[in-house]
């Protein structure tokens, strides 16, 4: 046999070898996998122990505390009053109206705006008056057989994310313009370009002044963990249902904007609940939080939270804490109730109420 006979017979030989230590390898990884399973299959599900990395589902926005204090008195925000023009607009968009005197049908008007849409990073809605009853619709969510008067093209001018800008203005018009043009229709602006900058920067420190969380955590004490079916069973005597991002929520019995008033998550991550394997979950803390500017008196809300947060510390032997997890004292929800309340005299004074629609619209949940 040569040498090149040789080296090829060793080759396969190497080749051979490195393919039963894989094989070797994989079957004990898979006993050991099995092991595992078999010996802590049915055992409870722990969130993430606590540390100061595990981020409650807020921890993006300012949290009220105890000691903070409320937005400057000279605070200077969206000073126009909401509603001057009919519903569905009011003081945060800048609207391109394009009036007609014949009707024009939903899939003629939506084709011409689906095509540069994408331009505009903002929310932004293409509505229309139906036709009989002059009522407001928006042409993204009516039955394609609606058709419209009045067109109005509206971008929002500000949200948490920041202002508009002079580029997203210019699309919106240029969209505007197309709609103008295929539907032989004029256009009408609310404001000018520089009234829209001027009132977008103002939105965003309104914004920025008051997109804020009230909160409060309870904290295993009695019991070393709070269980995921003793969970469900203080919640719903809470009144808090299950539901979106799966977790419990308070619903607004009021039909508005605002479809909750707070919130109750896992104050580790990921937060959430898996309705899956709640039989199974254990936590050391949950979290009740709630948007103040979104919700319809938020003073009320944030009392009726508070009763949640007993009802819950009660049942699962926990306390109550604070956001930086302090011991949460009688004195210190007071202290949280003065900020709230006066947060929401300030927002009135702006001329956006909390809870209405534009409240929502500026600070969705």
């Amino acid at each position: 046999m040569g040498l090149r006979g040789a080296l090829i017979i060793l080759g396969l030989l190497i080749m051979a070898i490195v393919a039963l230590n894989a094989y070797d390898r994989g079957r004990i990884k898979r006993g050991l996998m099995a092991l595992f399973e078999g010996r802590f299959k049915g055992r409870g599900v722990i969130a993430e122990a606590p540390s100061e990395d595990s981020a409650p589902p807020w921890s993006e926005r300012r949290v009220l505390r105890p000691e903070t204090e409320g937005p400057a008195e000279g605070t200077k925000t969206a000073a126009t009053e909401e509603g001057g023009l009919e519903e569905p607009f009011g003081s945060i968009d800048f609207i391109v109206f394009l009036p007609g005197d014949t009707m024009v049908e939903r899939d003629v008007a939506l084709g011409i705006y689906k095509q540069s849409e994408y331009l505009i990073d903002k929310p932004h809605r293409l509505y229309g008056q139906r036709e009989g009853t002059q009522s407001w619709g928006n042409l993204s969510r009516d039955p394609a057989t609606a058709r419209y008067g009045l067109l109005a093209l509206a971008l929002q001018l500000a949200d948490r994310s920041g202002a508009v800008n002079e580029s997203e203005l210019n699309a919106l018009s240029q969209i505007g313009l197309k709609l103008a043009d295929a539907l032989d229709r004029p256009t009408r602006f609310n404001m000018t370009f520089e009234q829209a900058l001027e009132r977008a920067g103002a939105l965003d420190k309104f914004c920025s002044t008051f997109d804020v969380i009230a909160t409060i955590n309870v904290l295993a004490d009695s019991a070393p963990v709070f269980r995921g079916p003793a969970i469900e069973r203080a919640a719903h005597e809470a009144h808090l249902e299950f539901g979106a991002r799966n977790i419990f929520h308070r619903k607004n019995p009021e039909a508005g904007a605002c479809r909750h008033l707070y919130s109750l998550a896992n104050l580790y991550q990921p937060g959430s609940f898996d309705p899956l394997r709640l039989d199974v979950f254990q936590t050391q803390g949950l979290t009740l939080f709630m948007s103040v500017p979104s919700v319809p008196d938020p003073l009320a809300a944030f009392t009726d939270m508070v009763e949640a947060a007993r009802v819950l510390a009660r049942r699962l032997g926990g306390k109550l804490f604070d956001a930086d997890r302090k011991p949460l004292s009688d004195a210190g929800l007071r202290a949280i109730r003065t900020q709230i309340q006066d947060m929401a005299d300030h927002m009135v004074q702006h001329g956006i109420t909390p809870g209405s629609l534009n409240a929502v619209r500026l600070f969705p949940p």
